[in-house]
């Protein structure tokens, strides 16, 4: 419960729902699909790329540790949530991409079964707003992520220091 309320006081959390509010003010009720699959196919490629990016450099930086390394972090808690970070951003941008996937193969494929016509199709702008909320948090939070990544190395440094006086 306390990491859910952290996750609500932090400014990324917040600062994606004003954006995705004042985008909720600024589009009609009803939006051009295709608008809205442009959207969904820049939200999809981007979020690819950067969830495959970050998922490598979790992968190396927690492989990257020794056991006293680790031990001297978790004497503050600073290990545990660093995890829980990286993990919670990792979860957001997964449901984000997933969320594009899903939202463009949809958009798409009614596009391509009632184009025929030659009319306008719009659909509710609900679905293009929660996908901008996830992908902003998403894509904040990774940058939170890599500052810590920038602290995890300061600790990094300063262990390797500690270390090197005691011998």
């Amino acid at each position: 419960m306390r990491r859910i309320r952290s996750l609500l006081k932090g400014w990324d959390f917040w600062v994606s729902l004003a954006v995705t509010l004042m985008t909720f003010y600024c589009l009609p009720d009803y939006i051009n699909m295709k608008f809205a699959l442009s959207f969904y196919n820049v939200a999809m490629t981007v979020l690819s790329i950067i969830f495959s990016l970050f998922f490598t450099a979790m992968a190396i930086i927690m492989s990257s540790s020794d056991n006293d390394f680790i031990e001297f972090l978790e004497e503050d808690n600073i290990f545990t949530e660093l995890l829980w970070s990286f993990k919670i951003t990792l979860l957001g941008l997964f449901m984000s991409l997933i969320l594009a996937i899903v939202l463009y193969s949809g958009t798409s494929y009614w596009l391509e079964t009632f184009e025929e016509s030659n009319s306008t199709w719009f659909q509710s702008k609900i679905f293009l707003l929660l996908l901008e909320f996830l992908f902003l948090y998403s894509m904040l939070a990774t940058w939170l992520c890599i500052m810590d990544t920038l602290n995890f190395s300061k600790y990094r440094s300063k262990f390797l220091s500690q270390k090197n006086k005691k011998k």
